[in-house]
């Protein structure tokens, strides 16, 4: 019954994924379609430059609170932090668009209001995990992927593709579904005697030792997510100085297809990382190694099997429907194999996480980011659009085969490894155990 809830959590999860990935890849297919690609490039700047300065100050709190076993504080005092963070975060976010790019300033606005329903949602997603219902993050992005889809087809056609407004409708679901949904949901599981009210507001906002000490742990997470973004956004930015706004918005409409297997793959990892968590805090190893096993396999065979099947299909479709400049495999082929690379490397190193290996976590993100700047530099110049893929598919190889190195060696204990022959036969599973 066990196996059978977990299955049923990562295929919630992942059907949400699949849809909220599909209305964030549309808006920028959709600006091309009825604008330009000047207006797709605006929106991937905009999230390009806000992306680093959120997911520092939001200190991975998802992860932290959904693998917090020995140190559980109350959900409220997580809400309060991220709180004061969210105002810092949007301080900055702004001033970033008013002194560097104050002709799309106000793209800037509305995407950092979209910023802050999402960071409070993931906020939500932490306590959800937390409590083992997961299940309920697959439903909320679900309804948000339903509701965003039509919603931004509609503005794009009725607006001419304006970024502006298209990222208001974005926006505005966002904020909305992480207020009336999300957080009460979280409330209700994580602090059954507290409601999500005005009234909470200056408790949560005042409780400064927890703060601090959810601050101490997280911390870590936070600078790892900060270079996780540059990681991503580094070719952006060498794209958008390099080549300029209509060639940002080709490469970031790709990427952000491509990256949508790595949420998919993604879905695997978030459901496992507070079970791994649980079975190490329980110190049943060899149950962690088998569970490991097989999110590792399954992200390598979903990420294998998108960037076959999208190399095949995406160039000549994205041609026929946005424009000749869409028809490149090869820039389209790196992408997907960039993709398939990010997303086994972090379902791999959900393992570190669940160990509270945060440090060890960071340095493997520390050579990735590394590596996406090194190759970045030397090749997006002679080599445009595919230079910029080509050093995400350096960058997250680097990645991926350190994490190996470690997981293999380093991890818990150092002669204990992912068995992928006894996941494979089968022999001795006994992963429907496993207490989620």
């Amino acid at each position: 019954m066990k196996a059978n809830r977990f299955r049923y959590q990562v295929a919630q999860l992942f059907r949400g994924q699949v849809l909220y990935a599909l209305a964030q890849f549309l808006l920028l297919a959709l600006l091309s379609r009825f604008g330009d690609n000047s207006e797709s490039g605006k929106y991937v700047l905009a999230l390009a430059t806000t992306a680093p300065i959120f997911l520092f100050l939001d200190l991975d709190l998802r992860t932290v609170r959904s693998t917090d076993q020995k140190n559980p504080e109350a959900f409220q005092s997580y809400f309060g932090l991220r709180l004061w963070c969210l105002f810092l975060a949007a301080f900055l976010s702004l001033s970033a668009g008013f002194l560097f790019f104050r002709s799309s300033l106000a793209v800037f606005i509305v995407v950092t209001i979209f910023r802050i329903g999402d960071s409070l949602s993931n906020l939500a997603y932490g306590g959800l995990q937390r409590m083992a219902h997961t299940e309920l993050v697959g439903k909320s992005l679900t309804i948000k992927g339903l509701i965003t889809i039509p919603l931004v087809l509609l503005v794009a056609w009725i607006s001419g593709g304006s970024a502006v407004l298209v990222g208001v409708g974005m926006a505005t679901v966002s904020i909305l579904i992480a207020i009336f949904r999300d957080l009460p949901n979280a409330f209700a599981l994580n602090q059954p005697d507290t409601r999500l009210s005005l009234q909470l507001l200056p408790i949560a906002l005042t409780d400064f030792p927890a703060h601090i000490r959810i601050t101490k742990r997280a911390l870590p997470l936070g600078i790892d997510s900060l270079l996780s973004s540059l990681i991503l956004n580094i070719p952006k930015y060498y794209v958008h100085a390099i080549m300029g706004m209509a060639s940002l918005g080709v490469f970031g409409l790709l990427m952000q297809l491509a990256y949508s297997v790595q949420l998919l793959i993604g879905a695997v990892g978030h459901t496992g990382v507070a079970p791994l968590a649980e079975l190490k805090a329980n110190g049943e190893r060899e149950r962690f190694w088998k569970l490991l096993s097989k999110m590792s396999l399954t992200s390598l065979l979903v990420g294998i099997l998108a960037a076959i099947g999208g190399t095949l299909v995406i160039p000549k479709t994205f041609a026929f429907l946005l424009g000749a400049e869409y028809d490149q495999p090869l820039l389209v082929m790196l992408l997907l194999i960039a993709s398939c690379l990010t997303g086994t490397q972090r379902t791999i190193s959900r393992a570190t996480q669940a160990t509270g290996n945060y440090l060890a976590y960071m340095i493997f993100d520390v050579l990735i980011f590394l590596g996406s700047l090194s190759m970045s530099n030397l090749l997006i110049a002679p080599l445009g659009l595919v230079g910029a893929a080509g050093a995400l598919v350096v960058a997250f190889g680097i990645g991926l085969l350190a994490t190996l190195i470690h997981t293999h060696y380093l991890l818990w204990p150092k002669n204990q490894h992912i068995d992928f022959g006894t996941m494979v036969s089968g022999q001795g599973d006994d992963s429907d155990k496993v207490n989620t």
